[in-house]
């Protein structure tokens, strides 16, 4: 992974600090209800600790499931609680799997952790089969909007604007790109708690920032707020026989056909 920040990942810290990532997993694998999908092969890419990858194996009790990370404790993590799972230790930008392999690309929080983002939908995009789907989260421009001031220079992930995401697909040659954002809050009461959290998830890094932290007044009602803009996305692998690249501007003209197929598949 094209880290922005040279961190060590530790599961454990992680699986404790990692409420977020849960509230928004579930809503992001409640998005795969609106698809009648049966792939027979699902990436979760940048796994983490295996937790969305076990639940896409019950999801899809008949398809093979490939964790891929980047971070050796990461994989060790899942491949240790997770036997049923193809474990693999990879770059999203550099994936090492052939082209058009993939029924389903799902991607839980690892673009804000990667430094180019153009380049991981590009490799998702090589492997996705026909008609296969790359479904992701980000973290919008809003996100510790809060600690803008205070952080500011000192936040490890990158934060995506929703239509800036949605035109890189349609120019890395996905369709029907479909984008929408929740935004969660999460309170803290002890410092401790937002310090710990903060830094085992991934959010910061360096003594800086948790200096920082230290110093940061409580709000009015001795709470420490921290919102968090996800964005939601997925969009689809045109079928071999409609692909049409994108043009200069970003534009992707899908034909009737293609929308048709599209349309039953959905089951609309």
């Amino acid at each position: 992974m094209t880290l922005i920040s040279n961190m060590v990942w530790s599961p454990s810290d992680y699986v404790e600090s990692s409420a977020l990532a849960r509230a928004a997993g579930e809503e992001l694998l409640s998005r795969l209800d609106w698809m009648t999908l049966k792939p027979r092969v699902v990436l979760d890419l940048g796994c983490g600790t295996g937790e969305m990858s076990q639940r896409l194996r019950v999801r899809y009790p008949d398809a093979t499931i490939v964790a891929l990370d980047d971070s050796d404790p990461m994989i060790e993590h899942t491949r240790h609680h997770n036997s049923d799972l193809v474990c693999v230790c990879g770059e999203a930008g550099q994936l090492p799997l052939p082209a058009q392999s993939i029924d389903l690309v799902f991607a839980h929080l690892l673009l804000p952790w990667h430094g180019d983002v153009r380049l991981v939908i590009r490799e998702s995009r090589r492997v996705l089969r026909p008609d296969g789907v790359m479904i992701v989260t980000a973290l919008g421009p809003d996100t510790l909007k809060e600690w803008h001031r205070q952080l500011s220079g000192h936040v490890v992930p990158v934060f995506a604007d929703m239509h800036d995401l949605g035109d890189l697909m349609l120019q890395e040659g996905l369709a029907d790109p479909v984008l929408d954002v929740n935004y969660y809050t999460v309170t803290y009461r002890e410092r401790s708690n937002l310090i710990r959290e903060m830094h085992g998830s991934g959010m910061l890094a360096g003594a800086t920032a948790l200096s920082l932290l230290l110093e940061a007044a409580p709000g009015e009602d001795g709470v420490f707020p921290v919102t968090y803009e996800v964005v939601f996305a997925h969009a689809f692998a045109p079928p071999c026989s409609d692909e049409v690249p994108a043009s200069s501007d970003g534009t992707v003209r899908v034909p009737l056909s293609h929308l048709r197929r599209r349309l039953r598949a959905s089951g609309g």
